[in-house]
């Protein structure tokens, strides 16, 4: 590969990185500035709920049709579209219009962010490279997003200070945010190539995208036990999202270090996941061990929640464990979707093996924090936990089998393919 291609490369998994985070941040502006969200358009804590509600429900539908629209069209004007148009509606939303028009612009947040933009952008990142790359490929994009957020939540928190806080400051970040998102999409089309349909003597174009062939993902078992795999690591990922709040109830762990526990989990442990679970993904012989590796550590991890006591004590000891889960949880969640290439799926429909994964794997998102929550309600003190806990290692004993079934589908598969090489 010579060097400039490299090069073209690399900026291209940069810009999707960037994108793959900056698109995000109106979505879920109200994680950051959910007060100042509330003066702003007037709402209740009730009606921010309903625009998260409206937002995932939309995102649900779209997985599926994102794939195929993926398949279908080129993934850089799908993703430079989603980009641009999410940054024009937010100088909108800046204005802070009628709470019915926000609603909507949360819906219409899920097309741009999911419909036209997220398996086009999976697309674009598998590739990149070859199959040996694609941990690295995935391992670096999910750091490239981590980073991005961090970046963008460094410069925004001093932005929304410097304007007042409150609406004023909101308005000079969702202004910032959409800068941000409309200069990303004009780097999209620059830097992400407009494929030529490639075209036999008859004028006919080759590997063109059916909508039938939509069917021929649906009917391949080894894309399903992909699906399941991830649908387990997402839910282990929400499950873990939970060991904040158990250090500060069980262990009384103090604000200023839970502060600092979350920055450790959300940032470093993010960004760390992308770098290491990329490159040691690569090195191990198939993707799928490589999720068998990280859910056994999962499992282990997991496991010393359920017995260490809920004493002040052994703050220090449950602090050093969620560090240790969380390098198995966020290596393995930096990677999972390359699993897309173990499934043997043809390259025209990587868009919609992108889209179906994607519908398994974020299913959780639904209805999980909601059970979790009312677990944790039911049980007050530890046994709640570990009641998350135990649901964390049922899910990662599920995901490990049907890591090891793909494990075993895709070595049967390559040493087919290396048969049917040699006969030709």
């Amino acid at each position: 590969m010579e060097k400039t291609s490299k090069i073209k490369k690399f900026l291209i998994l940069v810009v999707c990185g960037i994108a793959g985070s900056a698109i995000y941040r109106l979505p879920f502006l109200r994680e950051t500035y959910y007060e100042a969200m509330k003066q702003a358009i007037g709402a209740t804590n009730a009606q921010l709920g309903m625009l998260m509600s409206a937002y995932g429900i939309v995102n649900f539908i779209l997985y599926l049709p994102g794939g195929w629209a993926a398949d279908k069209f080129s993934a850089r004007g799908l993703m430079t579209f989603s980009l641009i148009s999410t940054g024009i509606s937010g100088f909108y939303f800046a204005t802070f219009p009628p709470f019915p028009i926000v609603l909507l612009l949360h819906a219409l947040w899920a097309i741009t962010t999911v419909f036209t933009f997220w398996a086009a952008c999976i697309r674009v990142v598998k590739e990149l490279g070859t199959s040996e790359e694609q941990g690295k490929l995935f391992g670096y994009w999910y750091l490239g997003k981590g980073l991005t957020a961090m970046i963008l939540g460094f410069i925004t928190v001093p932005l929304f200070a410097k304007f007042g806080e409150g609406v004023t400051g909101l308005r000079a970040t969702i202004i910032f945010y959409s800068v941000v998102c409309v200069i990303t999409g004009v780097l999209t089309w620059i830097l992400i190539p407009s494929k030529k349909p490639v075209v036999d003597k008859n004028g006919t174009e080759e590997n063109a995208f059916k909508f039938s062939d939509m069917f021929v993902v649906f009917k391949m078992p080894a894309v399903w036990i992909a699906g399941l795999a991830s649908f387990c690591m997402w839910s282990i990922y929400i499950g873990f999202g939970y060991v904040t709040p158990y250090l500060t109830d069980i262990f009384k762990m103090g604000e200023s270090q839970v502060a600092i526990a979350s920055i450790l989990r959300a940032y470093v442990l993010f960004a760390l996941g992308g770098l290491l679970g990329g490159k040691i993904a690569d090195k191990c012989k198939t993707k799928s061990i490589f999720m068998v590796y990280s859910f056994v550590g999962m499992i282990a991890f997991t496991f010393i929640y359920m017995v260490i006591p809920g004493k002040s004590s052994m703050m220090i000891l449950a602090l050093a464990n969620m560090v240790a889960l969380g390098a198995f949880v966020y290596c393995a969640n930096a990677v999972f979707f390359s699993l897309i290439d173990e499934t043997g799926v043809p390259a025209k429909v990587t868009g919609t093996a992108a889209g179906l994964i994607s519908l398994c794997a974020y299913f959780p998102d639904i209805y999980l924090y909601i059970v979790l929550g009312k677990a944790i309600d039911k049980n007050p003190g530890i046994m709640g936990y570990r009641y998350v806990f135990i649901f964390m290692i049922v899910c990662a004993v599920i995901g490990l089998i049907a890591s090891l079934v793909l494990h075993k589908m895709t070595i049967k598969r390559k040493v087919n393919e290396a048969k049917m090489i040699e006969t030709a």
